[in-house]
This record gives C-alpha cells, sequence and structure tokens, in this order.
C-alpha cells in the first residue's frame, strides 16, 4: 500500500465537489543531478600518438544507472543519466497486489471451483469487454454453413454473445481467451473428430450439442463424452433444448467465496466485492442514472430483438416498487447482474447501480419481520470442493455469497429442485443450503412479488450475504441421497479483521463523487482498460453531457487512468486521457480555470516522457500562466511547475534558462517550507544539474553539497536520495580532476546504496566502474582492476547478453592491464570488448576499428617495454 502524495492545488472553485481527484493525481517531474562518466583508458602521462588514440575512446562512458530506468544524454563527451521525472499519485499502485491468494469458488451445474482468476489480458477484468459479453456464458457455433438469420435470432434471445465460427483453428483460439464465462457450444458433426479431443477437458466448455445428420448409434459417445448433451438433426431442436435447458441452468449459477474468519487478512476479492457494494449502493443517483442503464442495455444488446422489447418496456414501465418482479423474470436485467456480481464486473454494476439500489431495498421494505427461519437452496457441487468446504469447519470457515439468492422455504422443495439439476458428470452430487437466517436479518417473502408465480423459491436475499458454515452431511448421512451444507448467516459488521481491512481501502478509494470511487477500485483491482471503458462511454453519452456532476467525475476519473497508465510506462495512453480530462473540464469550465493546472502540468509530463519538449513545455507553460493568473496563486504549485519548465529547458539545452526556473522555484520553497524540506533539496539537485551543464563546477558543487546536506537532516532517512546526491558531488569532483574527493563520495554512494538494494543490481556495476575510474586516473591500477571486474561480474549476470556496456568494461579492464604492464592480458580483454561490439555493431562502424587500433597500441608498448627499462611500464 503507497501513500497518497502531496497535492499541488486548491480545491476547485466549481461546485462538483471532486477536486481533490484531479489535485491529488498531478504529476511533477524532477531533474536528477548529473552522473559519473566513465572515460575509457584515458590517462595523464602517455605519449603523443597514445593520447591520440585513446582520446578517442573518451566520448565512450558508462552510465551510472541511479535509481529506476532513465534516459542517456550525451553531452560535452560525457554521458548524463536523468531519472525520469516523479509522479504524484493517489490509486493506481496497488495494481500487481490485487487477486494474490484469492480463491473464487464459482458454479457450473453447481458449486465448482474455478482457478484463481489469471492476470492474462484473454477474458479478465483487465481487458476491454466485447460488445455483448454482458452474460455469464456464451454461445459458441462451429459449422461450415452460417445458420440463417431466424435462427440467430432465436438463439441470442436464448444467450446474448453468440460467436459464429467455420475454421477449427479459429474457434479454439477464440475458447482459450475465455476465463471467466461458461461456454455453450453448438457444433457441427463434420468438425467433431478434430476438434471434440481438444476441447472437452477444458473447464470454459460448460456443454456441447452436437448438430448431425444421422443421430442413431451415438450413445456410446455420449456415454464417454460427459459434456456432450446430445446429437440433433436439426438447428430447432438444438434451440428447443436450449430453451429448456437455460431455464434450469441459471437455478444453479451461485457464486460464493471461501474464506476463514479465523484470518488477519480478509481475502482480497472479498474486500472488493464489499467495496463494489458500497459504492453501487451509495444513494446519490440523479435522474440520469435511468438513462445510463438503458442507453447501457441497449448498446449491449443491440440486434437482440427479443431483449431489446423488453428494455423498451422496462424504460416505460418500470416501477422501483416492481424491482424484484424484474429481477425474478428471465431478462437482461437479472443476467447481466448475476453474472456482473460474480466476476465481478464493476463497470456494470455501476451500469445497473438504480435497479441494484432499488431491488436491494425492496427486499430491505419487504423483509419477513423479527422471525429466525431456515432457507434452503437447491444446488449441485463437485465432490471436491465439498472436501474442501469439510475441511473448512475447523477453520471456522465463512461462505460469502456475491448475489442475490433465491431459495425455498419448504425443504422438499429444495431438494426436489437439487435432484432435477441437470447433471454433467459423477464428480457432482446434489446439495442442498440450509441457511440459519436470524431474527434481525432480513430477507423477503417474493410469493406474492416474483414474476412466475409458480416459482419454488419463495425467498431473496440480498447481495454479499455471509454464512459460516456449521455441519456439512454427506448424502449417505440422511434418507434423501442429498448431501447437506448448514450455515448460520453473520453479520459482517462483527468481523473485526473484515472491518479493518475495509476501513483501509474506504480510505484508498475515497473520492467525492461514488464514480470516482468505483475509478480507484478498478485500478485497485487491475482493471484499467475496464476502467478506461467505462469512461470512455459515459463521455460519449450525448445525454449525460448536461450534468455537470457527472463529467466532472469523468474528468476527475481520466484524471487518475492517465496516473495508472503513467505508472505502467504506457505514456502515450497517459496523455490520451490527460487531454480526455482536459476536453471534459473544458465542457464545463473556462481554459484559464485554476483547477485545470494539474492537468496542463501532466500533459506536459507525459509530453515530456515522449521527448516532444516543445509541446511539453507549452503544457507547462499553461500550468503557470493558469496559477500566475489566479486571484488566489498556489505558491506551491507554481513552484512545482517552475521546476518543471526548468528540467525540460535542460533537454532543449538552454541552460540558463534552467537555473533561472530552479531559482524562481527555489526562492518560492523557501518562503513556503522549513529548510530541510525534500522539495529544497531537489531544487538544489536541478540547480547543480543546470551549472554542471554550462561547465560552472565551483556552482554545481555548491548546489550539490547544499542538496546533501538539506538531505541528511530528513526524517525519515532516504538512502536513495542520500545516494543520488553523493553521485552528484563525486561527478563533479571527476571534471574538477580532484579524483580523492570524487573517490570519498562514489564510496559514500555506494555504501548507501548496499542498504537498498540486492548486491547484484546494475546500479553497483556501474558504481563499481566509477571507483575504478578515480583509482585508474590516480594510476592506481592494481585498485582499479578489481572495481573493474567487480562490475563486469554484475553486468554480465545483469544486462542482455549484447548489452554494449559490457564492451565498454571489457575495454576499460584492458587498459587497466596496460597499466600494470600485462600486455596479454590487456589484448585478450580488448579482443573481449570487440566480440561484444559485433554483436550489436557492423566490422567497420567507427568504435569497433578504435578498438582493434587499441591493441596494436597495446603491441607497441608491449615491444618498447621489452626493449627498454623493464621497469617502465606507463608510457
Amino acid at each position: 500500500m503507497l501513500s497518497i502524495s502531496d497535492t499541488l492545488d486548491s480545491p476547485f472553485e466549481i461546485p462538483l465537489d471532486i477536486h481533490e481527484e484531479t489535485i491529488d493525481n498531478s504529476i511533477t517531474q524532477k531533474s536528477e543531478s548529473l552522473n559519473i562518466q566513465q572515460q575509457k583508458g584515458s590517462h595523464s602521462d602517455s605519449d603523443n600518438e597514445n593520447n591520440q588514440n585513446e582520446n578517442r575512446q573518451s566520448n565512450r562512458f558508462v552510465q551510472f544507472l541511479r535509481l529506476t530506468s532513465s534516459n542517456v544524454e550525451n553531452n560535452q563527451n560525457e554521458q548524463r543519466i536523468q531519472q525520469m521525472p516523479s509522479m504524484n499519485i493517489s490509486s493506481n499502485r496497488d495494481l500487481s497486489n490485487v487477486l494474490d491468494g484469492t480463491q473464487l469458488l464459482l458454479t457450473r451445474l453447481g458449486i465448482i471451483r474455478q482457478q484463481q482468476v489469471e492476470h492474462s489480458e484473454a477474458s479478465n477484468g483487465n481487458a476491454p469487454r466485447q460488445k455483448g459479453n454482458v452474460e455469464y456464458f456464451i454461445l459458441v457455433y462451429l459449422n461450415s454453413t452460417h445458420p440463417d438469420d431466424f435462427i440467430i435470432k432465436n438463439l441470442r434471445g436464448l444467450v446474448n454473445f453468440l460467436k459464429i465460427f467455420d475454421d477449427t483453428d479459429d474457434c479454439i483460439a477464440f475458447i482459450n481467451s475465455i476465463s471467466n464465462e461458461k461456454i455453450i457450444f453448438i457444433l457441427s458433426d463434420v468438425f467433431s473428430n478434430s476438434i471434440l479431443s481438444r476441447i472437452e477437458n477444458l473447464q470454459q466448455i460448460f456443454t456441447i450439442y452436437i448438430l448431425c445428420e444421422n443421430n442413431q448409434n451415438k450413445q456410446n459417445i455420449l456415454n464417454q463424452k460427459s459434456k456432450i448433451k446430445g446429437f440433433y438433426i436439426d438447428i430447432n431442436e438444438i434451440y428447443k433444448q436450449m430453451s429448456i435447458d437455460i431455464n434450469e441452468i441459471t437455478r444453479d449459477l451461485i457464486a460464493y467465496m471461501n474464506i476463514s474468519s479465523s484470518s488477519s487478512t480478509p481475502d482480497p476479492m472479498f474486500i472488493y466485492s464489499q467495496l463494489i457494494n458500497e459504492i453501487v449502493l451509495d444513494n446519490d443517483e440523479t435522474e440520469y442514472a435511468m438513462k445510463e442503464l438503458v442507453n447501457f442495455a441497449r448498446q449491449e444488446y443491440d440486434g437482440n430483438q427479443q431483449e431489446l422489447t423488453i428494455i423498451d418496456e422496462f424504460e416505460n414501465d418500470y416501477d422501483k416498487n416492481r424491482a424484484i418482479w424484474w429481477f425474478t423474470r428471465q431478462c437482461f436485467l437479472s443476467k447481466m447482474l448475476n453474472k456482473a456480481l460474480r466476476i465481478p464486473e464493476a463497470d456494470v454494476l455501476f451500469k445497473l447501480r438504480l435497479f441494484i439500489q432499488d431491488l436491494y431495498h425492496q427486499i430491505e421494505n419487504e423483509s419477513i419481520s423479527n422471525t429466525s427461519l431456515t432457507v434452503y437452496l437447491g444446488q449441485t457441487i463437485h465432490q471436491n470442493d465439498l472436501e474442501d468446504l469439510q475441511k473448512s469447519l475447523t477453520n471456522h470457515g465463512l461462505l460469502v455469497f456475491s448475489q442475490f439468492l433465491c431459495g425455498s422455504t419448504d425443504l422438499s422443495k429444495a431438494i426436489q429442485i437439487a435432484k432435477n439439476l441437470p447433471n454433467l458428470s459423477d464428480e457432482y452430487i446434489p446439495v442442498v443450503l440450509h441457511l440459519n437466517i436470524l431474527s434481525n436479518m432480513k430477507c423477503a417473502n417474493t410469493s406474492s412479488l416474483r414474476y412466475n408465480v409458480d416459482d419454488n423459491n419463495d425467498v431473496l436475499l440480498n447481495m454479499g450475504i455471509i454464512g459460516r458454515l456449521t455441519k456439512i452431511e454427506k448424502n449417505h448421512n440422511n434418507d434423501n441421497g442429498i448431501a447437506s451444507i448448514y450455515l448460520t448467516l453473520i453479520q459482517c459488521e462483527n468481523e473485526r479483521s473484515i472491518q479493518r481491512m475495509l476501513e483501509i481501502k474506504r480510505n484508498e478509494i475515497k473520492g467525492a463523487a461514488p464514480f470516482v470511487s468505483l475509478i480507484k477500485l478498478m485500478m485497485m483491482m487491475n482493471q484499467q482498460a475496464r476502467a478506461e471503458q467505462l469512461v470512455q462511454m459515459i463521455f460519449d453519452d450525448e445525454t449525460l453531457k448536461s450534468d455537470p456532476n457527472i463529467q466532472g467525475s469523468i474528468a476527475a476519473s481520466c484524471h487518475i487512468l492517465g496516473a495508472g497508465c503513467h505508472a505502467r510506462g504506457d505514456f502515450k495512453r497517459a496523455v490520451e486521457l490527460f487531454h480526455l480530462s482536459l476536453d471534459t473540464f473544458l465542457r464545463f469550465v473556462p481554459a484559464d480555470a485554476v483547477q485545470l493546472s494539474p492537468t496542463y502540468n501532466n500533459i506536459g509530463s507525459m509530453y515530456f516522457r515522449q521527448e516532444e519538449y516543445i509541446k511539453a513545455l507549452e503544457y507547462h507553460q499553461k500550468a503557470l500562466d493558469v496559477q500566475l493568473h489566479s486571484h488566489n496563486p498556489n505558491l506551491s504549485a507554481i513552484a512545482s511547475y517552475s521546476n518543471n519548465i526548468g528540467v525540460v529547458y535542460l533537454k532543449q539545452g538552454k541552460y540558463n534558462d534552467a537555473a533561472k526556473s530552479f531559482d524562481r522555484a527555489l526562492k518560492i520553497l523557501q518562503q513556503l517550507n522549513e529548510s530541510n524540506d525534500p522539495d529544497i533539496a531537489s531544487t538544489y539537485d536541478n540547480l547543480g544539474d543546470a551549472y554542471v551543464l554550462q561547465d560552472k563546477y565551483d556552482d554545481a558543487l555548491t548546489y550539490y553539497s547544499k542538496a546533501l546536506e538539506v538531505q541528511r537532516l530528513i526524517e525519515p532517512r532516504n538512502p536513495q536520495a542520500l545516494a543520488s546526491f553523493n553521485n552528484s558531488i563525486g561527478n563533479v569532483y571527476n571534471k574538477m580532476h580532484r579524483y580523492d574527493d570524487a573517490l570519498v563520495h562514489f564510496k559514500r554512494a555506494l555504501e548507501i546504496q548496499q542498504e537498498y538494494l540486492s548486491s547484484t543490481h546494475p546500479s553497483f556495476a556501474s558504481l563499481y566502474n566509477n571507483i575504478g575510474s578515480m583509482y585508474y586516473r590516480q594510476e592506481q591500477y592494481a585498485d582499479a582492476l578489481p572495481c573493474y571486474l567487480k562490475s563486469l561480474e554484475i553486468e554480465l549476470m545483469c544486462l542482455p547478453e549484447n548489452h554494449p556496456t559490457i564492451a565498454v568494461t571489457h575495454f576499460n579492464i584492458a587498459t587497466t592491464y596496460t597499466g600494470l604492464g600485462k600486455f596479454e592480458e590487456a589484448i585478450a580483454s580488448t579482443e573481449r570488448s570487440i566480440e561484444q561490439l559485433l554483436k550489436t555493431l557492423p566490422s567497420d562502424h567507427a568504435e569497433v576499428i578504435e578498438n582493434r587500433s587499441y591493441i596494436e597500441t597495446i603491441r607497441r608498448k608491449q615491444m618498447l617495454k621489452g626493449l627498454f627499462d623493464n621497469n617502465t611500464t606507463n608510457f
């Protein structure tokens, strides 16, 4: 869990109450100090010819990998590493932690285990949802001929999302892309031999209907292939059978999570599900909520005439007091809602929020009052899952049911339902859930409220109920041949560990508007793509453009999503989302509104990351101008934007302008903050950069030293910054040829980095190289050599095998061996350097030619040493 960065702006002055969402996610870029530039093979006392040779090598330096991935800039024969701009965000840092340790148990025909949700982009929450894929079932039709439109119309009335294939490989590729839904497969007998063996064991396949010319003598196959429902000579027969099966199947789609009440860290997916429910039930709706729901349903069921007719009816006749009636009707509402609750799909649930609120409240209002009762649910369950539940009894197991549950107060009816449910294999057994509902818990009697008065289920329980396992009976323990699972419903509020975690996560996603909280939660759940899809859909909805509250939420959400893309390094998409945020704001505020300054700033930062410095400067200047011309300028923001402008000037080579911008920022920060403020240290560091690039080393040393002095006073201690500033100081001393002083600071940087980096981190390779370089320049070759060798050892472990830096290190080792008079070793190292270069460069490249030339230089030195004084090793 990462902390929220400092805000850069004052609250919005427009009546949207979403101010902090935009401000908390503003991005500030910091220039980093210059880093050591390792010259290859240059030293002071060499002859003219050797000087000319080795001076050609001096343009090649080893980069110091400071803190994060960096860009390399060549300036005055030196490589400079500048850390990427830092970013202030509030809600996008938990992306990799979602779903860890989560195990979601879902039903197939009954309650069946689904493997932990993967982070693939095929069918999970992080991939954009395909239009129409809003139900738990997908219908796949594989046939060499395309079905006629009438059949397609009828089939979509049963399952909305229909995929038609005439190629086996394409069909299997699609099936393998599905992870959250179940597939009902209509298969032509022509393809059965080539595909059945490849798909029958896939968990995505729910059931298979085979279309054939002759269904005789097929019983043996039916006995062998449990997922095959039957063989049919006409597609209309399949349609009729599916119509019957779908009604039965939908009874058997209860999802639950098995969590332990004794755990100090509740299941993350359970926590996220609870938070989604809280957001969806937030009673903060406008007149546009119904429009959102209807527009969304029409878009998803486009071309499904049966459901579109019901959607029209819903729009015209819906009454919140008939929410239970609509839910118990098998139509678009219950189909979308059941899938969205079981996955969960936060974006779909938000679209359905008006109906969910009405349904939830009607259940509360129609509750069976002050009466304890038992509700029975007939299901089927996999034997392995039943065994797991048996084990959970000893761990105070809790079952969390994400959906609205329909049950019966009549045990015999639940038993009958369980017995009548279709069973795909002997591994599934019928089961009845016995839910003991205490008098203080609410459930509705639906006898007079349900759509089908003949339905055996007469009780409806609200979503998100929690039951504690009390007993499990296998089927041999009773007279019904039915297993029984006994649970007592509990109040979530009574579970301390759950409430603690909920409160932590509530604070992390807190937003002034429910929609903004939802986007933050979707980011936390690694559903960035779905969140973007939801925001874009609302942005494009013409009926919602006149509501400033909705538009304000969209603008804030785009800002959050842009921050998420920045965190992933997707700067191109980030700038698109920040522009979308800006476009949304401009629907209801002028371009010079002060609340737009963070958005202008972030757009500038994204252009900076893409090295589009002219555009970056334009938007950073806009951010600054908006603040300078406001009635109540935010000095902290002005300092930040001035710093950013200075960084862009550095990249453009306008070092004097950069220094002026940094100096303005420094003066403001010194007025606002204590002397030991991290922003002051960073600004001193930036000024040091500006002066180094102007070869004003005394001034650079002054500001780097001030940065280090301030950083030493800051608590808690920041070893990364301390290492960075020590390295910058070492770099300046190196430029001033004060190698002893440089060596002191490089060693300090090394010691500090050892506090927080592994010993094989690439940064150490560069630091050891730089320390070796300082020894080399003082002709302390025996001390330089082990540093270079250590650098090489780390590089060979961490870098790609063709990385050019490895060639540089080999060359540095060669020059050191030359200094030691070990000419054969020097030649061998130079040859290894050439071999490394040839992995990425042509043989006639200038650097390859230079290295070959250096071998001749070594041979001349070797010859001269043999001819003259044996004690003479340095030429």
